[in-house]
């Protein structure tokens, strides 16, 4: 697969950034497989282009001294530390992601970050008014400088809370019918005006806290 992507990459007229974390988080995957250096040290050579992958977790040490050569981007996952708690079960605590970001960004990868999956919870403004300042005291001035961000909100689905109704009983916590509608095919995402509002949310809070850095999208 990476041929493939060294290939395209070469034979494009214009720089192509490649997903290659959407099956599984790559950095935890590389505790057990020891593949992700391997791929990026292959990738450095090509004449353009770059990786990039998301990721919840912390162990990032492995992939600190590899020359990347700027081609490789870093999204690191964050959320509030009460829905890391109640969601994100097993994943690295939100103090562990920001030190990773600021290790990553010292070893010149180039970062992001991705607030998802914004969960409309009771208090959520606040939880994530206290993320949005929370990163903005943490994170290194190199990372403030030039860091971009995504929001995904959450959707979900009909299976997803089936699942968690055996698995884990508070899945309440994550649906809410009251605030969702159907999205089809048994899905669900928040209605339009709770969605505008977060939208609003979000760029007011991170332009006043991050003037100078892009939001790359909001979905």
């Amino acid at each position: 697969m990476l041929d493939k992507i060294i290939k395209t990459s070469e034979k494009s007229e214009r720089e192509l950034t490649f997903e290659i974390g959407s099956n599984s988080d790559l950095i935890l995957e590389n505790t057990i497989t020891g593949n992700l250096p391997w791929t990026i040290e292959n990738f450095r050579n090509t004449s353009k282009g770059y990786l990039t992958f998301p990721t919840k977790f912390e162990m990032v040490d492995d992939i600190l001294g590899i020359d990347h050569k700027g081609k490789v981007i870093i999204r690191v996952s964050v959320n509030p530390e009460e829905i890391i708690n109640n969601v994100e079960y097993g994943t690295s605590r939100l103090t562990g992601r920001i030190e990773a970001i600021n290790k990553l960004k010292e070893a010149g990868y180039k970062i992001g970050i991705l607030i998802a999956p914004v969960i409309m919870v009771e208090n959520w403004k606040r939880l994530y008014w206290d993320l949005i300042k929370t990163l903005h005291q943490n994170l290194s001035e190199k990372v403030k400088k030039d860091v971009f961000f995504e929001i995904i909100f959450m959707t979900y689905s009909f299976v997803h809370t089936k699942i968690n109704e055996e698995a884990f009983k508070n899945s309440s916590y994550v649906y809410n019918k009251d605030l969702m509608t159907g999205r089809g095919k048994g899905k669900y995402m928040y209605k339009n005006e709770y969605r505008k509002d977060g939208e609003k949310f979000f760029l007011e809070n991170l332009k006043k806290y991050f003037p100078n850095n892009d939001i790359k999208y909001i979905v």
